[in-house]
């Protein structure tokens, strides 16, 4: 009787102990998928294009980091973080993009005078306005310029997935991307990442 109490421990911890294999053979499994996929986004270009109406935009790959990995490899933007009053272990996604933003410049110059403690003075302004950008300024007797200048600007970040593709059938998910668009005709998005905190 005792060979059957003995033998059934046994079974019952084989079963057990693969049971837990099979469960850490998943973890590893995604966090070699999710590795992988953040060494190739890292490795891959961003890719940048122009939409119909000539906008520019671009599509970045997703990173999935551990909160662990962002401490180390991204301390200025948890710095950054923290200040917003976010909590750190709450956090989900963390997408950033860089602009750049070239006017070409025309416009009349306008004589004005000015006058203070009974000195009139000349000076050349200047007025730019559109829908994304603002200048206005005068340049002084002693040709110093002060003015204000104001550049204006909207991002659209679209994420989406790119399914996993068998012959003609899509299925799954291969990767997540995130697409950003600038709605302002005179900026180009020089840089991009969208990071997804993983536990």
């Amino acid at each position: 009787m005792k060979t059957y109490i003995y033998l059934g421990l046994i079974i019952a911890g084989l079963v057990l102990s693969i049971i837990w294999q099979q469960q850490r053979i998943k973890v590893i499994k995604s966090d070699r998928d999710s590795y992988r996929q953040t060494a190739y986004t890292l490795l891959d270009n961003i890719d940048s294009y122009r939409t119909k109406d000539s906008l520019n935009a671009v599509s970045v790959g997703e990173m999935q980091l551990k909160l662990s990995e962002l401490n180390r490899f991204r301390s200025n933007d948890i710095k950054l973080i923290e200040t917003l009053k976010v909590d750190k272990k709450r956090l989900q996604q963390i997408t950033t993009a860089q602009t750049q933003t070239t006017y070409h410049l025309k416009a009349p110059v306008m004589d004005s005078i000015y006058i203070d403690n009974y000195i009139i003075d000349t000076l050349r302004c200047l007025t730019i306005h559109d829908k994304w950008f603002d200048l206005n300024g005068c340049i002084d007797a002693n040709s110093k310029f002060a003015g204000r200048f104001e550049n204006r600007d909207s991002l659209l970040y679209v994420e989406h997935i790119i399914p996993k593709k068998f012959w003609f059938i899509k299925w799954g998910c291969k990767e997540r991307r995130q697409e950003i668009a600038s709605r302002n005709p005179h900026t180009v998005i020089t840089g991009a990442e969208y990071i997804t905190v993983r536990n």
